[in-house]
């Protein structure tokens, strides 16, 4: 079974090229000459938002909050 998430991008293509944002993850965002190589580095980047998490600190209680 795979678990995946579905996450909106905006697409903007201005002079010089395209921009990918996905505004649901800050930071998440990637600039190409073309829309696929946009999404191929937003990719990227939002693969190394979701493998790069901060360590808790100790003494820190961790929650999940359903929404």
């Amino acid at each position: 079974m795979c678990r995946c998430m579905k996450l909106p991008v905006h697409i903007r293509n201005g002079r010089g090229g395209v921009q990918a944002f996905c505004p649901d993850l800050p930071g998440c965002s990637a600039s190409a000459a073309n829309e696929p190589e946009a999404l191929r580095l937003l990719r990227a980047r939002v693969d190394e938002y979701f493998s790069s998490r901060s360590p808790v600190v100790p003494g820190t209680r961790v929650i999940h909050l359903e929404v």
